[in-house]
């Protein structure tokens, strides 16, 4: 698929109320066309093929959100490629990823994590501790996408989220996050995570809990209140 042809197909999706919709959710972003999420995946599908690293290099100039965030699919679906060739795409993109929207649809293509565990690990950790808002969003995003729902990685995580120190809103949403899903997932585990959180942290990821209709959630608030 062309730069040409992809960009006609966008425009041909776009949805003026559906963008007017998610530019509400996207504080700052006005350069969007409004094209649905699952419409951007099949497309970002379609043209992730053998050639998907020439149009990932065609798109770097692009500033039309679908489009960056296309670019940003195609090292997740792109099918015969090495974890080298991903990760590589993936130094290239990450410092470009402007929004949280960009950043949470992205990391959740990026499946391949889920295989190579271990290399993906120590390729996030310097965004984890990255002073840029997104780069930390992203590390974090990639924690509670690809490692949180293994419970091996418990302790990396309780390790890893507290090195989390950008101060940035989206970047501390993300840990809070993050800390309150494997809080719900781990409750024998909550207060271990939650005391190595700084303060801002805390009380972030116990409104979450607070917001949350799980059934661990008050029994982790009032042992937490209580300890």
């Amino acid at each position: 698929m062309t730069e040409t042809e992809l960009t006609s197909t966008l425009h041909e999706l776009a949805d003026a109320k559906y963008r007017n919709f998610a530019a509400s959710l996207i504080p700052g972003e006005n350069d969007l066309l409004g094209v649905r999420l699952p419409d951007l995946r099949k497309l970002a599908k379609k043209a992730a093929d053998d050639n998907w690293q020439v149009l990932f290099s065609k798109l770097k100039t692009e500033s039309t959100m679908e489009l960056v965030m296309l670019r940003g699919m195609l090292p997740g679906y792109a099918k015969n490629a090495t974890l080298n060739e991903r990760l590589a795409a993936l130094t290239d993109f990450i410092p470009g990823i402007r929004n949280w929207s960009i950043c949470d649809s992205c990391c959740a293509t990026y499946r391949f994590a889920q295989e190579h565990r271990t290399e993906v690990l120590d390729f996030i950790r310097p965004y984890l501790i990255s002073t840029r808002e997104f780069e930390a969003r992203f590390g974090v995003v990639m924690l509670l996408n690809h490692y949180l729902p293994s419970v091996e990685f418990n302790t990396v995580i309780t390790k890893l989220l507290p090195q989390v120190t950008c101060s940035a809103h989206y970047a501390q949403m993300g840990v809070a996050w993050c800390a309150c899903d494997f809080c719900l997932r781990n409750p024998e585990s909550a207060k271990k995570l939650l005391r190595n959180l700084s303060p801002a942290q805390q009380l972030l990821t116990l409104r979450k809990l607070r917001e949350s209709k799980h059934s661990a959630a008050r029994q982790i608030l009032i042992s937490y209140s209580n300890s």
